[in-house]
């Protein structure tokens, strides 16, 4: 596990840690997951197992609640979350890649953007890739899900992700459908207010099987990054970390090594250029 910080903005100095290894591997590069709306340390097992063994892996276990206080918000989890990854990684160069699907994309984004603002050489080697969710330049576009009834909220999940099974009614507890209803809040309600674009690289997955955003919605992702900007395709639905969780890593694993290879601050001929490229569902 990291070393625990002090971290005011979720109000508490003894707050648990937010970062959890799965795979710590000294020196090499190293994933963090972020998973989606409801999920858990649990959700990114079973990717973790998929990406290649060279790679050090962590997840996030989202604080939803703020000691004593209201449901704490993606900016305030983002930036006590790259204070505990800028204090794990010190000065290492092996470079840092944020994963995130879904809410976890949201959430990957803020932490990068905080990453940025913080006095440490993190930002020099980082790496975000997300998939499942619109551009945080873009408001949402559907009706808000989270103060539905909690059946009117299930089927409306299933009919938008379509990959909620027929048993979420009864695994569904009081705990599990309050942090649902939060994350899913947090997406409908974000916007993105006065952060500057992004100067790291960033990947865009486009999920092809998923209906819940639309392809201009993954183009303004080009909005709010600055560096160079690589869109692909994946076969998969709203959740590939469950759904096509080897096609994922392979995809992953690829971006990531293409991203390395670039060690310095994109040159100004770069800034915005978009790649292209797809990979299949296996």
């Amino acid at each position: 596990m990291t070393t625990i910080l002090s971290r005011p903005n979720i109000q508490s100095d003894h707050a648990p840690a937010i970062l959890h290894w799965i795979r710590p591997i000294a020196d090499a590069p190293v994933v963090v997951c972020f998973p989606h709306a409801g999920g858990s340390v649990l959700s990114c097992m079973g990717l973790a197992a998929a990406l290649p063994d060279h790679l050090a892996i962590a997840t996030v276990a989202v604080p939803r609640q703020e000691v004593g206080g209201p449901v704490a918000g993606p900016r305030r989890i983002a930036a006590a979350l790259a204070e505990e990854i800028a204090l794990a990684l010190g000065d290492r160069h092996a470079g840092l890649t944020l994963l995130g699907n879904s809410f976890g994309a949201l959430l990957a984004f803020e932490t990068a953007v905080a990453l940025e603002r913080l006095d440490a050489p993190v930002p020099q080697r980082l790496h975000l890739v997300v998939s499942g969710f619109r551009s945080p330049s873009r408001p949402p576009c559907d009706a808000p899900l989270h103060r539905l009834p909690r059946a009117v909220l299930l089927a409306e999940l299933r009919d938008c992700f379509g990959a909620v099974g027929p048993d979420l009614d009864d695994l569904l507890g009081e705990t599990q459908e309050a942090e649902l209803r939060a994350d899913i809040a947090a997406c409908e309600t974000y916007r993105i207010g006065d952060a500057q674009p992004l100067r790291s690289a960033l990947s865009v997955i486009r999920l092809l099987a998923d209906p819940s955003v639309s392809d201009q919605e993954y183009q303004a992702w080009r909005d709010v990054c600055a560096g160079p900007v690589r869109f692909c395709a994946l076969d998969s639905g709203h959740f590939p970390w469950t759904a096509a969780p080897s096609a994922l890593a392979n995809l992953v694993s690829g971006l990531i090594a293409a991203t390395r290879a670039v060690s310095s601050p994109p040159e100004p001929a770069l800034a915005g250029r978009s790649i292209h490229q797809s990979a299949q569902k296996s």
